[in-house]
Order: C-alpha cells, then structure tokens, then sequence
C-alpha cells in the first residue's frame, strides 16, 4: 500500500502573492524512508504540514489538489487520528513537551486513547527502553537536556506505534553524542521496526545512509527525486547551487583572524541554591569567537547571565566588563546599547506584523534606520520575498535569519548568539559566516554545535565542560583535543 499519493497539489498563504508549495505528483510506499531536503524556506516544513494535516486544519493555507495518506482522502481524518497513523517529531521537540515528568509525557498520548493502565505501563517500559531513556522516567522534564527532551517526545510518539513517523531536522540543535544516540534510534525504526519514515534534514551526510529515497524542494518545487544511489552519484557542483550540504563540496579557507582587542570580559557564577551551575571566566575578543559543549554544559546559561536575563530560581555571581565598562550592575536596558542577544528560542523576539517592520523596529529603537543597511539584510538572508509576511509564519530557519538580521542591523558591538546555524541549510550558514566576518568592528560569541561553521569562520574556540570553559585558543589547535569533552568534530 502506498503511505502517500499527491497529485496536483498547490498551497498558498494567506496575504502572499506567491504559491508556497506546488506538486504536480509524489508517492511513498510504506516501508520506504524518504529524505527531504533543500534550502531554508524551501517548502519543506509546508509539505510535511500538509502530510500531518496541521495545513490546513491548524495553519490557515489555501489547498488545492489531492492528498491520501494509507489510501484515504486526508480531509477524511481528524488531526487526531492522524496523530495515530503518523508521528511528527518536531524540530523543536520542547513545543511538544506537555508534562512535568518524562513517564508522564510517554503515557499523555496513550492516556488520551483510552488506552488502559497496564498497557500504558507496558509500553512505557517498552519505548523507554528502545530509546534509552528508562533511566529518566522519574526525571522533570523541564531540567533534561536538548537531546533529552528529543529523545524522550520520540518514546512518547512510538509509545502509540504509528504506522509512519516524519522526523523534522532531528540533529539540529543537539551535540555529537546527542547526534548519535538520535541516528542510532533511526536506525531502529528503519531496520527493526521497519516504520515509514520521512527524514527532514540539512545534514545529508548524517542520514543518508538511512534513506532509499532523496527529495529535493527548492522554491516550493520538488526538483530532483532520486535514489540513494543516484544521490551519492549526483553533481555536488549542483548540490552546491541548491545549498545543500556535502563532504564532496566542503571546502572552506580557514584563515583565522588574530585580533588582540578585548571586546568582553567576564566572571560568571550561577547557582541554583547549593548547586552550581556555571562558574567561569571568559574573554571574548574582535572577531568571531565559537563556544562548543556537550548539551546541559552550561552554554546558553553563560549567555544570559552576561546579558542579565537569567532564568527565575538562579542566583549571580561575578562580574561582566564591556568595551571597558562595568556592567554587572547595570539594567537589560543599559546592556541592550551595546550588546545584542539571540536566544534559542527566537519568537521571543517578535513584536511586529511583518518581516520588513521586524528588523526596522531594531534600528529605528538605536536611532539608527538607514533603508539601504535594511535591503542589504533582506536580500542577504533570503527574506526579501516574504518582507510583508508576519514573522510566526515562516519556517524555522527563516525564523532564525529574521532575527539575525534584526540583531546585526541594530549597529551594536557585541553579539551573544545562541545556535544561530539551527535550522540552516549550508548556503545561509555560509551567508551567515561571511557577515560575521564582514562586521570588523564587533566581537561575536556564537554557541554551536556545527563543526563547519566552527572550522570555517570561527577566529578562536572555547570549549565548555560541566560550567567551565576547559580549552580555548585557535580552532585547529583545540578541535583535535576536545573529543575527551565529547564534542565531536
């Protein structure tokens, strides 16, 4: 039986002036694995939606065409029973986290069937186990790591065995041993459990030997569909056009600034009641400098006790010096007119209606609106199309890049950015590098967990083990070493 047959399909957003997605034909067979894969912005999250029947039944979309997922018309299931055919682990599987304790969220799903207590209990034991988490059942959910949180929406997902599950970027925004523990568990649902499976992924390299099939989006257009044969054969010089990452292309100059100029300096300590979490030193200096660690390392919480935004509970110690001025007093404000902060989760950061209005508001907030710095970074980072569209409809990684552009537009000196690359495709994490290093008068401390944009544009490296940052210095003096650190590069 065919898992999905799409003919004529065609879906347009509302207040766009362009078609999103257009798919004259696409079958998948059960059993088969399926990468998508393409650009940022691409099309990929709205085909994937489609096949979940989040569009239109939750994102409002006009849709055209056909649509039959098991042999039936998709505007014949309720979201949920389509939730039992088929699983979506998200990209960003926090969203999906509804309980406090792990066991809790495994068993939400099968509590919400009816199913009863034994069977409940029997298959969290079950998928726990599959997946490695049976020791983190009785862990908060709010305290697990990236890679936990991921693996533990995955058990709660198999946990109502679906007949297909689409995994959306699953070693996006997770470390090394994170990325293997998560292909190791695609390599179960493939060869053991032989599910049907759509895999969403920039990485290509990571997955494709786990796939039969390669789809191609670009421009909301199914380009190229290929076997995996035929994909490992293809001309990486048109991998390359299309912005899709591959060893075969991978060439990058590493010419490693070496700047002496102190732009941030800082002590941090931060408890949460008798425990420490973070307790380190830190300087960053004019360029671009890349900070890697293990996820729970202490990474994103250095970040925001330096820009003074640290999480209810948590208590701080030290002192952070910029530019040559104390502010370890000072307000968000006060910080805010010299150094600017991307959190993980970037829809924090929207206020406006539109793209266009998004990255003037951080401009014209410093007294600094200038139209041409505005279309610079509109075009820079592919977001000139979709100017007038409100900033919580666009995909992940466009996202990502509206709120990049919004802070590198604001004019100000030190950037904390906390996995800008998630959700990248390898063209606008090459675009992304290249601004950095443009902006000569400015100091970037970037926390990732992308090898290749450490290895290409970064000046220095940090690398942060337990709360403390244990190595620094050139890149390709530290990237050899930091494996006993268990970052993989």
């Amino acid at each position: 039986m065919s898992f999905l047959l799409m003919s004529d399909v065609e879906v347009r957003y509302p207040e766009s002036d362009h078609v999103a997605l257009k798919i004259d034909k696409l079958k998948i067979d059960e059993g088969e694995s399926v990468l998508i894969t393409g650009k940022s912005g691409s099309g990929k999250s709205t085909l994937v939606n489609l096949i979940t029947g989040i569009i239109p039944k939750l994102i409002e979309a006009d849709v055209k065409g056909e649509i039959r997922v098991f042999g039936r018309n998709i505007s014949e299931y309720s979201l949920a029973k389509l939730s039992t055919l088929v699983g979506y682990l998200l990209q960003d599987p926090e969203s999906q986290i509804l309980n406090y304790y792990v066991k809790d969220e495994i068993a939400f799903g099968l509590e919400n069937l009816n199913y009863p207590k034994d069977e409940i209990l029997k298959r969290i034991e079950k998928y726990s186990n599959i997946i490695g988490i049976s020791h983190l059942l009785n862990r908060e959910t709010f305290y697990l790591s990236g890679g936990e949180k991921q693996r533990v929406v995955l058990a709660s997902i198999l946990a109502v065995e679906p007949r297909a599950i689409i995994l959306d970027e699953p070693t996006s925004s997770i470390d090394s041993k994170g990325t293997r523990e998560i292909l190791q568990n695609i390599n179960y649902l493939k060869n053991k459990m032989k599910l049907t499976m759509i895999i969403v992924e920039h990485k290509v390299d990571k997955v494709i030997k786990f796939v039969d099939r390669v789809i191609i989006v670009d421009e909301g257009r199914i380009v190229y569909d290929l076997s995996k044969e035929k994909f490992e054969s293809f001309d990486y010089r048109e991998l390359d056009k299309l912005g899709i990452e591959s060893s075969k292309s991978f060439n990058c100059v590493k010419k490693r600034e070496k700047y002496s100029e102190i732009f941030l300096k800082a002590y941090v300590k931060v408890s949460k009641g008798d425990k420490v979490i973070v307790d380190t030193k830190i300087e960053v200096y004019r360029g671009i400098t890349a900070l890697m660690g293990i996820n729970g390392s202490g990474k994103s919480t250095l970040l925001k006790a330096i820009v003074g935004i640290l999480d209810k509970g948590l208590s701080f110690q030290g002192y952070v010096n910029a530019l040559g001025k104390d502010y370890t007093n000072a307000s968000i404000e006060t910080r805010g007119e010299i150094m600017a902060y991307l959190p993980q989760d970037v829809d924090l950061l929207f206020i406006k209606r539109t793209v266009e209005d998004e990255i003037k508001y951080s401009m014209k907030l410093r007294n600094k609106y200038d139209k041409e710095v505005l279309e610079k970074y509109l075009r820079n980072f592919s977001l000139d199309k979709v100017r007038n569209v409100d900033p919580f409809l666009l995909s992940v990684g466009q996202k990502r890049r509206l709120a990049l552009a919004s802070l590198l537009a604001s004019g100000v000196k030190i950037f904390l950015l906390d996995e800008p690359t998630t959700g990248q495709d390898w063209y606008h994490r090459k675009k992304l590098g290249e601004e950095l290093r443009s902006i000569k008068d400015a100091a970037f401390l970037v926390v990732t967990h992308d090898p290749k944009f450490v290895e290409c544009f970064a000046d220095r490296l940090l690398i942060m083990d337990n709360g403390r940052i244990v190595l620094e210095g050139d890149p390709d003096d530290i990237i050899p070493i930091a494996e006993k650190y268990g970052v993989i590069i």
